[in-house]
């Protein structure tokens, strides 16, 4: 007599909200080389953690990918060491780094940087501004 299944029920009341998750910002999409933020759930208004992504969908490799980045004054930026420094073609490969924005006056959060790498042998380099959607 025991009245049986004890399995989880989903969607029931009470049961904890999803995380609403902020699309990719676009930072470059350039001759098969494409860099993207994703910004961590768990980012605040005054501390936001970032995870840049690299890939590369051309048929050769890119070799010295560096990625360098500067925020106005009234931020913080913290820079942690990247995954490596070379992305294999056919994107079958990332370079992540992840950033943390220190936001002290909650303002929205604009960001210069810079990407330099080696494609075909030719030091290429690309500048981009990149202004955060506000929470």
């Amino acid at each position: 007599l025991g009245g049986g299944g004890g399995g989880g029920s989903t969607g029931a009341p009470g049961t904890p909200p999803t995380v609403h998750r902020e699309p990719d910002i676009s930072v470059l999409d350039k001759d098969g080389l494409k860099v993207s933020f994703s910004v961590n759930p768990s980012s605040t208004l005054t501390n936001t953690v970032v995870t840049m992504t690299a890939t590369n969908s051309t048929q050769q490799p890119i070799s010295e990918f560096l990625f360098q980045a500067a925020v106005p004054k009234t931020f913080q930026l913290q820079l942690m060491s990247p995954s490596g420094n070379f992305l294999p073609p056919f994107a079958k490969g990332t370079v992540t780094q992840v950033i943390n924005i220190t936001n002290p006056q909650k303002l929205q959060i604009r960001m210069r940087v810079r990407i330099t790498y080696v494609a075909n042998g030719v030091p290429v380099q690309d500048q981009s501004e990149v202004t955060f959607p506000l929470p």
